[in-house]
């Protein structure tokens, strides 16, 4: 009976507070779904902390000793932060030394070449003929490095060599695939002297035969000159495209039509006059030797030009005069 009154004393008490929080009835009835609410886990750092001796009622003992676990934790964070930054640190300067040491190498480099230019420049000065000889063809070459550095080319010739040549008149032929390809001419290694084979036709009647190739297609045929019996001198391809003049030879050399009266092929005064001073222009413009001017024949067999391969004595005097100019 007792039991019985003090179930029914709670059961009201407990609808009193229910009605005095009507948040509490949503709470029970969540407890009693989901069970009892127990504690969250705790970590490893809660178990820490909560074992710190940090009350106020500690002993000053304890709270030195806290204070020195704290300080020590904090070196260790610092420290873990310090070796990334040393890490960081050591990259960047690995990369400045490299960048260090190839300013370095550039300095040096040009330090060695400009002894070199002044030892070669004093051996000229005071060595004599003899030196003269020795150093004369490196420092020409160095003397033409310098100067062409950031120069301006035309046709592939820097400017101020360019404008040495002697006169002609440019007279382009129009870009086809029969005597003006527009391929690159990639080097110069020879110059090879032609004759039209047509006598008593002048430069311009030539270079109008090779312009017309384009339409009539009889063959593939052209050359970067033409020189009249007059003495003029017509461009029809640039110095630095390739003519189709020499068929195996295309791709490294430059040709030179010459124009002639006389049945047997030889020369007027005037053409070859022209033809020295052409030859002895190009021949400096690309750094060739005389030797390096050849005639047709010299490739192929072709009597071309007629009078030079019948006549090798007239073709040894012509490169003595080149070489003599």
């Amino acid at each position: 009976m007792e039991q019985r009154r003090k179930a029914a004393g709670e059961l009201h008490l407990e609808l009193t507070d229910m009605r005095r929080n009507p948040y509490l009835a949503d709470y029970e009835k969540g407890r009693r779904e989901t069970g009892p609410v127990r504690p969250a886990p705790r970590t490893k750092r809660a178990v820490a902390e909560k074992a710190r001796p940090v009350s106020w009622g500690a002993s000053g003992a304890s709270q030195a000793r806290y204070a020195e676990q704290r300080e020590h934790r904090e070196r260790e964070r610092r420290g873990t932060r310090t070796v990334s930054d040393e890490r960081r640190r050591s990259q960047r300067d690995r990369a400045r030394l490299q960048k260090v040491r190839a300013q370095r190498r550039g300095v040096a480099l040009g330090c060695l070449l400009g002894a070199a230019v002044l030892l070669f420049l004093l051996l000229r000065i005071v060595g004599g003929a003899g030196a003269v000889k020795t150093a004369g063809s490196f420092s020409e070459s160095v003397r033409g490095f310098l100067e062409s550095f950031g120069e301006e080319r035309i046709q592939g010739i820097r400017a101020s060599v360019f404008y040495q040549h002697p006169e002609w008149t440019e007279d382009f032929l129009t870009v086809n695939e029969y005597s003006r390809p527009g391929e690159p001419l990639p080097r110069v290694s020879n110059i090879f002297v032609h004759y039209t084979a047509n006598p008593q036709t002048s430069a311009a009647q030539n270079r109008s035969y090779f312009e017309n190739l384009k339409d009539n297609h009889e063959r593939s045929a052209s050359a970067h000159f033409i020189i009249g019996y007059e003495g003029e001198i017509l461009q029809c391809i640039p110095l630095n495209e390739i003519a189709y003049a020499v068929q195996t030879r295309n791709y490294d050399s430059i040709s030179i039509e010459c124009c002639y009266l006389a049945e047997d092929g030889s020369f007027t005064q005037e053409t070859y006059d022209s033809l020295i001073r052409l030859l002895k222009w190009l021949t400096e413009a690309y750094h060739l030797k005389p030797e390096d001017i050849l005639r047709h024949y010299d490739c192929g067999g072709k009597k071309c030009p007629l009078y030079y391969t019948e006549h090798p004595d007239a073709w040894e005097q012509l490169i003595q005069d080149v070489s003599e100019l």
